[in-house]
């Protein structure tokens, strides 16, 4: 693959990145309130049709516990400082992304540039946090490109697969199909799918 095929495949991974990357934003602005909004309605919803739901965490205590149990990240564990160590994947990610950090640090750095504080800090965070779909946005924006585009393009590759893993995980949540519903008749189907998934109660 010659190089300047290589250089149109980069920049179609970075606006998919950047897309992918803009979706999810949105969606954690939605569910910030989503969330909420979902759970005083069907609340509402459950007093006004006369159903317990404190009878009923009782009695399905065990399912319930399961159901909204958070996963166990068995890798997350902190080590002596109390911090979260990468996976053995993503540090050697981090290792792919080191030179180009290093030319985003330096040309975003405050010190000699004014007023780009804000894009070093993002390319900082992004770099600590192993978010190279941010790292490689500001890197475009200042028209820098990674030195060897054939060891980044699989990675990015990777990250959109993570990025849309997880709008595809908020699209599923009844927190967003409710912001989402615009009838009575979808937020009552919607809460009624929630109790029997939770309760296994049937209406």
């Amino acid at each position: 693959m010659s190089y300047e095929i290589k250089r149109k495949r980069y920049k179609k991974h970075i606006m998919e990145l950047k897309f992918l990357r803009s979706e999810l934003s949105y969606q954690e602005e939605v569910l910030a309130t989503a969330h909420h909004d979902f759970e005083a309605w069907h609340k509402q919803w459950c007093e006004d049709n006369n159903i317990n739901l404190t009878e009923l965490n009782k009695k399905h205590k065990t399912r319930v516990s399961k159901i909204l149990s958070q996963p166990n990240f068995s890798d997350l564990k902190n080590d002596e400082q109390g911090l979260i160590p990468l996976s053995e994947e993503r540090k050697q990610e981090k290792k792919k992304f080191h030179n180009l950090f290093k030319q985003v640090a330096k040309a975003t750095h405050p010190d000699k540039h004014e007023g780009t504080t804000l894009d070093f800090k993002a390319a900082s965070a992004a770099y600590e946090s192993s978010d190279w779909a941010m790292l490689l946005q500001v890197a475009e924006q200042y028209g820098i490109l990674p030195e060897d585009l054939s060891e980044i393009i699989p990675v990015m590759e990777e990250e959109a697969k993570r990025l849309r893993s997880a709008i595809k995980q908020n699209k599923a949540m009844y927190s967003w199909k409710f912001q989402e519903c615009e009838s009575r008749e979808c937020k009552e189907k919607l809460v009624k799918d929630f109790l029997k998934q939770l309760f296994n109660l049937e209406l």
